[in-house]
């Protein structure tokens, strides 16, 4: 008799190899790339600053924080510029809510010798999510996808092929086959992204801000550049829809991925 073996989910481990922050200028997936196009420069409440062609990898503004403190460290300049950006013409402020780091070349300005030197601290989320570039449970559509879902990397040859089509099965694969947490920190930022959108047309529906929509985009960059700029999470704390505490706990929250790990255990019984 014949007793059927049951093979293993295979695991995914970095190789180190550095190609994944070689070349961040650009490299975004073509559905974020088509979606930006037509709808990020003026068109939406959140306006793209630079062509998708330029920008890198995008930091929450508390992650941009941390950057702008660990360069020093580094002894790097990151160059780190804001990204997205609303124009509240009630305030008459640019709220930013991502930044980019305008980096000389291609690769991460935190890159030496092929490898992460400020990999011992709390990374931004687009670093520790890859290989993924999204979870399963955000894209364009709202619709499960798995194409696009992966970035580029040789460690993905053994693991692509078993990826389930099922959408419950492949939850259950992916929280197996990657021990390193990339999919948990995918899951959470997409998290964050649908919160930060809820919160944005919360303001709205409110009338705390009144975003510049459907200006010619040469404007919005001008007005932009010339108003008094905060970030997105100083704003809210200082329009009160949040106190300062329960904004820090917000951002301790997103950096522990407890919602991730929430939204992720039902698809594990």
């Amino acid at each position: 008799m014949l007793i059927p073996i049951q093979s293993e989910t295979p695991k995914f481990k970095c190789s180190a190899c550095g190609s994944c922050c070689s070349h961040i200028r650009g490299m975004i997936p073509k559905e974020d790339r088509e979606f930006i196009k037509e709808f990020a420069f003026g068109k939406m409440p959140v306006v793209q600053l630079v062509p998708s062609e330029q920008m890198t990898f995008p930091l929450w503004d508390w992650e941009a924080k941390r950057f702008m403190e660990w360069q020093h460290e580094a002894k790097v300049d990151a160059n780190i510029k804001p990204l997205r950006a609303i124009m509240d013409l009630k305030s008459n402020k640019a709220i930013i809510l991502t930044y980019f780091m305008d980096s000389a070349t291609d690769a991460c300005p935190f890159l030496k010798n092929n490898k992460c030197s400020i990999y011992h601290t709390k990374r931004a989320y687009v670093c520790r999510l890859f290989p993924f570039n999204r979870s399963p449970f955000l894209n364009q559509e709202g619709t499960p996808l798995k194409h696009g879902m992966f970035g580029e990397c040789g460690a993905m040859e053994h693991i692509l092929p078993q990826v389930p089509e099922d959408f419950n099965k492949m939850v259950k694969f992916l929280n197996e086959a990657f021990p390193d947490s990339s999919f948990l920190n995918a899951v959470q930022n997409d998290i964050i992204i649908e919160w930060a959108n809820k919160t944005i047309i919360d303001l709205i529906r409110k009338k705390v801000i009144k975003p510049a929509i459907n200006y010619p985009y040469e404007f919005l960059l001008k007005r932009i550049s010339s108003s008094d700029k905060v970030d997105f999470t100083d704003f809210l704390v200082e329009c009160s829809y949040l106190t300062e505490n329960e904004m820090r706990d917000s951002i301790r929250n997103f950096d522990s991925n407890i919602d991730a790990e929430n939204k992720i255990k039902h698809f594990l019984n």
